[in-house]
């Protein structure tokens, strides 16, 4: 299924599947780097969460999962806070689609 991502004033219309395997793809080369990289591309990702699918946010959460239990996000005081709130985002995100199921 084709659907329209407008972030900014640029359109892209993309197959909804490989948009977030793109965004995975792209969380997953960041992780570990310490550099501005994860920052830009995780506030790129953000508001694109609504939009994605369960599948995508599901591999997201289990990718930080795995990172957090293998102590691989990078710097204790700079990086690890950063990923461990995305980590947050990600399952509030999944937590705000399950009570919008219960209410249909």
């Amino acid at each position: 299924m084709k659907k329209k991502y407008i972030p900014g004033t640029v359109n892209v219309t993309v197959d909804e599947q490989d948009f977030g395997t793109v965004l995975i793809c792209a969380i997953r080369y960041t992780m570990g780097r310490q550099t501005y990289m994860p920052s830009l591309v995780r506030d790129f990702v953000r508001p694109f969460l609504p939009s994605l699918c369960d599948k995508t946010i599901e591999v997201m959460i289990q990718d930080c999962d795995f990172q957090r239990r293998n102590d691989l996000y990078g710097n204790e005081q700079i990086d690890k806070p950063k990923w461990i709130e995305w980590e947050r985002e990600l399952k509030s995100e999944k937590a705000r689609r399950k009570q919008i199921e219960k209410v249909e």
